[in-house]
């Protein structure tokens, strides 16, 4: 087989692990809007593979399930038809995080056995494996802290656990590309000026930033509070900020300052966008250059959109998945972006 058709094919797996990784983030949000995520109050790495094969092995998981907090706190009326739901959700959510393990470790083996991948890139892609595998210990992890007094996961474990899936996908995705233009033959575009390089690397950590600040919105369910746009209430800066003892806590557990943190952050990612946009006319770069540009502000704005309609629906599901999704579309376009950074394309 020649080289071209190897790197194809690495290309098509790289490809379909992104397009995993990115469905793994929606079932994660689904899980985490439905409540689903203390469902499951074991961590069986093999038989946990197996669902409930009959009635009286659904009756002993609920029963296992009615003596955690979850149950004896907020779903002390819950039923066995409602549980399953729940499960279902949570259940999904793991069986996917060890299909993406299994599709990435297993051609991966042969695809290094078999010379598909330069031997300057493989250490790339065991990085890449082993934050799959953290990544499911840490879920464990998170799940962890909604089983022992209070029923809810720790928010910033949950928004570190958000925030890992992105940097896999990527991580992948960086990758992708680069097989992508090998496969292609495409000549690269080096992007040389310094000041565009590094305004478009601090978007993509300001996206990133961004989504770790979601996390904490999500885990402490900040998008309940002040459900005004742009105000929050009647004030741009609101009164119960500082509520908690000593200040500084507020940022981080407070939930009208992290929600407060998240909308700064997503106008300050769009203030950002807006400057790179015009920057790259004011310097002429490249058309391709600026056409990418063009396609992140526009999204960028409609993520905007998407945001402030989560927090005026009460963070109606479909609306709030759209906007976690949107967030990796986002990422995405930025890396499409980077990927042409001198110390990207080497």
């Amino acid at each position: 087989m020649n080289n071209n058709k190897k790197t194809g094919i690495v290309y098509l797996w790289l490809l379909t692990s992104c397009f995993l990784v990115f469905i793994m983030v929606f079932i994660g949000g689904l899980t985490r809007l439905t409540d689903s995520g203390l469902s499951m109050v074991e961590w069986n790495l093999i038989s946990g593979i197996l669902p409930p094969l009959n009635e009286n092995n659904w009756i002993i998981l609920f029963e296992k399930y009615k003596q955690f907090p979850e149950f004896k706190i907020i779903n002390p009326n819950i039923n066995l038809d409602e549980f399953k739901f729940i499960f279902w959700m949570e259940y999904i959510h793991r069986v996917w995080g060890r299909i993406i393990f299994l599709f990435f470790l297993i051609p991966l083996i042969f695809f290094i056995r078999k010379k598909y991948i330069q031997k300057k890139l493989q250490k790339h892609f065991f990085i890449i494996l082993i934050l799959i595998m953290l990544q499911g210990l840490f879920g464990w992890y998170m799940v962890q802290s909604g089983l022992v007094e209070k029923p809810d996961v720790s928010h910033y474990r949950l928004s570190v656990h958000l925030t890992i899936a992105f940097i896999i996908y990527g991580y992948l995705l960086l990758l992708t590309f680069y097989f992508y233009d090998i496969k292609k033959n495409k000549k690269k575009i080096i992007i040389k000026n310094k000041n565009f390089s590094f305004f478009i690397f601090l978007c993509s950590c300001l996206i990133l930033l961004t989504v770790f600040s979601g996390g904490m919105v999500a885990g402490l369910d900040a998008g309940l509070v002040y459900n005004t746009f742009p105000l929050m209430g009647e004030k741009f800066f609101p009164n119960d900020f500082f509520d908690l003892d000593p200040n500084f806590i507020n940022f981080f557990e407070n939930p009208v300052s992290v929600q407060f943190d998240h909308r700064i952050l997503g106008i300050s990612t769009a203030l950002l966008t807006f400057y790179i946009w015009f920057y790259s006319r004011k310097k002429n770069l490249q058309n391709k250059i600026k056409k990418k540009v063009s396609i992140l502000l526009t999204v960028v704005l409609i993520q905007i959109s998407l945001g402030i309609a989560t927090l005026l629906s009460y963070v109606a599901t479909p609306i709030a998945i759209t906007h976690q999704l949107g967030a990796l579309i986002v990422f995405s376009i930025s890396l499409w972006i980077i990927k042409d950074l001198p110390f990207v394309s080497k």
